[in-house]
């Protein structure tokens, strides 16, 4: 650190601010998402093809908690090492690889939804248990296969940058964008039919149930979505920065950018390994009713799952279900 300038690293007090920033973020994150997939391990309710990939996602957050944190801490943060060294080819590999298999898996969740919803019917045909484990077994190899790529591109690093970008961000994010998109709308215009058609004893209750399971559901991919755009577009825009700067070979910018932007920008980025699983436990029903089933020793959960509170949560649903169907019924009358 002494051999570069002053304005070139980080300093003591930003040091010292992202090294809580990250050990906060590791700790949630291999905290949280250990959780999620315990409880996707313990509970056969859980087990299905769209959970399988959230807990693919879960594996992929907790890997960049209990690995990609610590050594972000370290090496970004107080060793900051000089550049072209094999620490930093080190990081640069963890880098895409985490980058990859967080993107392409929340790629996995909106392609399985879109399906889902487009094609109710042919969902069963079109994704089965073995086709599931394929697809993420490619999304594993492909993201190791993008980050080792690095090693064998020692001559065009801008050209690879730019591949991966346009790979890892720009096209992941149009698929997600585009089937995120059309399952909401699509979802929105069966959630509204079903509520408001004419004849509601025609409608089964099944797929009314399933209709607000599909919409919370793709709420839930929302919020994912939503924070994953949140915490990995700066390094996005970042990655163009960056890019022009090599393309106009200004080294005192480029070690700037590398020493004292992204740190802070990898920060964010890696926070949405710590914010994915709350968001489940806040947005899945089915989360919080195993947690609450496994965790029931927490003092936090006695009270609600006192009988008292049971018994009164299941009177509540029995008479909002009950006026329901009043007014379903009284609607048909007046027709």
């Amino acid at each position: 650190m002494n051999e570069r300038n002053s304005d070139e690293h980080l300093s003591i007090t930003a040091s010292i601010f992202l090294t809580a920033w990250f050990s906060l973020s590791s700790f949630v994150a291999v905290t949280g998402n250990a959780v999620v997939l315990w409880l996707f391990y313990k509970n056969e309710f859980l087990r299905t093809i769209s959970n399988r990939y959230l807990a693919s996602l879960s594996v992929a957050d907790f890997s960049v908690g209990f690995f990609v944190d610590p050594v972000w801490l370290a090496s970004r943060c107080w060793i900051q090492p000089p550049l072209h060294t094999m620490l930093l080819e080190v990081i640069q590999v963890l880098w895409i690889h985490t980058t990859a298999t967080t993107t392409f898996n929340i790629c996995c969740v909106s392609v399985d939804r879109f399906i889902a919803i487009r094609f109710p019917f042919r969902y069963q045909d079109f994704v089965t248990v073995k086709s599931c484990y394929a697809v993420i077994i490619l999304v594993w190899l492909s993201s190791s296969v993008l980050s080792f790529s690095t090693f064998f591109l020692d001559g065009s690093k801008k050209e690879m940058f730019l591949s991966l970008t346009c790979i890892i961000y720009v096209i992941s994010l149009l698929v997600v964008s585009f089937c995120y998109v059309s399952i909401f709308k699509a979802a929105r215009k069966q959630f509204t039919r079903i509520i408001a058609q004419e004849s509601p004893r025609n409608c089964d209750k099944n797929i009314r149930v399933l209709a607000v399971q599909n919409l919370k559901a793709i709420k839930t991919i929302g919020f994912v979505l939503g924070a994953c755009i949140f915490t990995w577009m700066p390094s996005l825009v970042l990655i163009i920065v960056d890019c022009h700067y090599i393309l106009t070979k200004d080294e005192s910018k480029i070690r700037k950018l590398f020493y004292v932007v992204w740190p802070w920008v990898d920060a964010i980025a890696f926070t949405s390994s710590a914010i994915n699983p709350l968001i489940y436990y806040l947005r899945n029903e089915d989360f919080r009713r195993a947690f609450r089933r496994t965790f029931h020793c927490l003092p936090c959960l006695h009270l609600e799952n006192s009988p008292a509170i049971g018994l009164k949560s299941e009177k509540n649903r029995m008479e909002r279900n009950g006026e329901t169907t009043g007014q379903l019924e009284s609607q048909q009358k007046e027709q």
